[in-house]
C-alpha cells in the first residue's frame, strides 16, 4: 500500500536552547508527519508550533480532541522522548513549523520530518 510521494525535513535543537530551527514546508500540503527526534538525549516533551510566515510569531498548534461532549483541543505534543522513536501525527496548515521542548536539551537535538500525503 503507498502513501504518496514523501518529502524529508531535517531541524535541530541547539544544546542549551528549547526551540528548532524553522522547517519550510514550501508550497506542499502534507496529510501526516512522522517525526524522529533521532538523538535526543535529555527527557522533554516536543510539541509542534507553526506559523504562517517565517518571521512571525510561532505558536502551538492544537488538534481536536475526538468522542468529547464540548469541543476540547489539545496541542500537538511528540511524547517524551529519549534516544529515537517516530511518531505519527497530523500535519499542520501552516507552511513553517518549528518543535519546542519543555525542557533545555543537552547536547543538542536532531530531528527528522517526514511529509507524506
Amino acid at each position: 500500500m503507498t502513501y504518496g510521494p514523501v518529502q524529508v525535513f531535517y531541524t535541530g535543537i541547539a544544546s542549551g536552547a528549547s526551540t528548532s530551527s524553522t522547517i519550510d514546508l514550501g508550497g506542499k500540503s502534507f496529510n501526516r508527519f512522522s517525526v524522529n527526534a533521532v538523538t535526543m538525549s535529555t527527557g522533554a516533551g516536543m510539541t509542534l508550533y507553526g506559523c504562517d510566515t517565517s518571521t512571525g510569531t510561532f505558536g502551538p498548534v492544537f488538534q481536536k480532541v475526538p468522542s468529547t461532549a464540548t469541543s476540547a483541543y489539545l496541542s500537538i505534543t511528540v511524547g517524551t522522548l529519549t534516544s529515537g522513536g517516530w511518531c505519527q501525527i497530523d500535519a499542520p496548515p501552516m507552511r513553517y513549523i518549528q518543535f519546542v521542548t519543555s525542557a533545555v536539551v543537552s547536547g543538542g537535538v536532531s530531528i527528522t520530518v517526514i511529509g507524506s500525503d
